[in-house]
């Protein structure tokens, strides 16, 4: 049985190596972009869920006003409601409703909603934008007006720019 030195033993077991030390900082640098990739995923999907609740509560806060004024009026013609802010409606304005504006303040930070009062649309400005495409439009920001829907008289909030959120 050969005899080794304690010191000799220790000294090729040190610990890592540089080529050790760098296949372990690749491999934690690959993990890291992977997760950061998914946590900025899963926050764009969280916000586009956000503004779909948003519409959807501002679509039913529309018919109950529609059909609040359907009952005070004979005439339904009489319900001008593409005019209005959509957002009056509601019980409690979106957390992050900027108000009636002329135009988005240059120090907002998305993601808003605002009214816009020169064209009489709501608009929604993202924060994450990857997955987001609007045709049409000049800015990945949403935009929607009141009106009756295709295939249902009552009035909802349609879509300004046909966009695919995915």
């Amino acid at each position: 049985m050969p005899v080794f030195s304690a010191g000799r033993r220790r000294g090729n077991a040190r610990g890592f190596g540089l080529v050790d030390l760098a296949v372990a900082l690749a491999v934690l640098s690959g993990l890291l972009y992977f997760l950061l990739d998914r946590v900025l995923y899963m926050q764009e999907i969280a916000e586009k869920t956000e503004m779909e609740e948003t519409v959807r509560s501002i679509n039913y806060a529309l018919r109950l006003e529609a059909a609040s004024r359907l009952t005070r009026t004979s005439s339904p013609n009489q319900l001008p409601l593409d005019k209005e802010n959509p957002v009056k409606w509601l019980q409690i304005p979106p957390r992050n409703y900027l108000g009636e504006l002329d135009a988005p303040p240059a120090h907002a930070r998305p993601p808003y909603w605002y009214f816009d009062r020169n064209v009489r649309q709501l608009a929604y400005r993202p924060n994450r934008t990857e997955h987001l495409k609007v045709e049409g439009a000049k800015a990945k920001e949403l935009r929607f007006v009141v009106g009756a829907g295709e295939n249902s008289p009552h009035p909802r909030l349609i879509s300004r720019f046909p966009y695919a959120w995915f």
